[in-house]
């Protein structure tokens, strides 16, 4: 067994290293995705911060006043120094959550040529769609494999420790034991997570483990006559009442008068960016049709609702993040020590094979000892 799956894990992971290269090293610079964009784009990201935020619906509306249009929703500032987002049909408004200030605009279209985004649709999708997302698909469940197979041919021998003072040979094949054994459980739990969150059939699989189906977002009923919705900070104070301890993340308007107000909530212990917690509420009435919250979560949503966090690293919040991105890199070093391994075994390879051809016999001029890598 072991030696095919030498061989095995040898030459799937050769004939995926382009691949795998790409989605290690975007994996890695996505772990800065949102500082990237805050950092390529200053002047629509950083304010002053002040002493208290103005009125949601004042937002929106000097969102619409530069940007004509029904509003679909608003992303709410996580740091103090940072613009709220308002979606106006296909642009994104930053606003001054305390002055009030249009700090800029920017389209859906702008918004997929960012640097950020590109990366994240290359890691996704290889910027080639579906066939893209198939492929990144596919060698995600290589990657997977790959390390499952490194542990256990790496078990044989048990190397820990890198030779620092022998041959560059010798390194090379010390750092793809040493650092692949290092970081394998955190590259098992970025594989792992990537194949179930690719896979629909997995998804459905986990989602069985809930005894009943999940609940079904309601209908608003018709409005009273003459009735103006309720002022979007009201609303939002009702959502955050219905779900103690979790604050909104971002607002959703439909423009449907029979949809209700949809808020997304972070608990503190949920890392991901937009939150899981749901809270939809009747914006005539100020009345909580549905809330759903990630600590009261059957067993398979709350699964598939931490699977993106395993992922991503912000399960544990910033420290696991910074853990996970070492992970990656270590991925990339993987692919890297790998071909340089395969390049300096090729003459032992074939000294072999020819030793094999003619009965075990190596011809004159190949019978020199064979130099150990040491």
């Amino acid at each position: 067994m072991r030696p095919f799956l030498l061989v095995a894990h040898r030459w799937v992971a050769l004939a995926a290293t382009l691949f795998i290269l790409i989605v290690a090293a975007t994996g890695s610079a996505l772990v800065f995705e949102g500082a990237m964009d805050r950092a390529l784009y200053p002047n629509l990201w950083r304010v002053a911060p002040g002493t208290a935020r103005l009125p949601l619906d004042t937002i929106i509306a000097n969102a619409r006043r530069a940007v004509p249009g029904p509003a679909a929703g608003i992303t709410l500032a996580t740091a103090p120094d940072r613009a709220d987002v308002v979606q106006v049909g296909a642009n994104q408004v930053f606003v001054n959550p305390y002055t009030g200030a249009l700090l800029g605009t920017r389209s859906i279209a702008e918004w997929n040529a960012t640097l950020p985004r590109r990366l994240h649709v290359l890691h996704v999708q290889l910027m080639t769609g579906r066939v893209g997302s198939e492929i990144v698909g596919a060698v995600t469940v290589i990657a997977l494999l790959l390390v499952l197979t490194g542990i256990y041919l790496w078990w044989a021998d048990k190397q820990w420790r890198i030779n620092w003072s022998a041959s560059w040979k010798r390194i090379v094949f010390d750092l793809h034991h040493t650092l692949g054994i290092a970081a394998s459980v955190v590259l098992l739990a970025i594989t792992g997570s990537g194949v179930i969150m690719h896979y629909r059939t997995l998804n459905d699989a986990i989602a069985k483990l809930d005894r009943t189906a999940p609940p079904q977002i309601p209908d608003q009923a018709a409005a009273p006559t003459g009735a103006e919705p309720l002022a979007l900070d009201s609303l939002e104070r009702i959502a955050m009442a219905a779900l103690p301890g979790a604050r909104v993340m971002f607002a959703s308007m439909s423009p449907r008068a029979t949809d209700p107000i949809a808020f997304a909530l972070r608990f503190p212990e949920d890392h991901t960016p937009g939150g899981r917690s749901r809270v939809f509420i009747d914006r005539y009435r100020g009345t909580v049709l549905l809330a759903t919250s990630t600590r009261t979560a059957p067993p398979g949503t709350r699964i598939l609702n931490v699977m993106r966090s395993v992922h991503t690293g912000d399960v544990f919040g910033k420290p696991s993040e910074a853990v996970w991105l070492l992970a990656s890199l270590v991925m990339l070093s993987q692919s890297v020590t790998g071909v340089m391994m395969w390049w300096n075994g090729r003459k032992g390879r074939a000294a072999r094979n020819r030793r094999a051809a003619i009965g075990g016999q190596l011809p004159a001029a190949d019978a020199a000892p064979r130099v150990a890598v040491r």
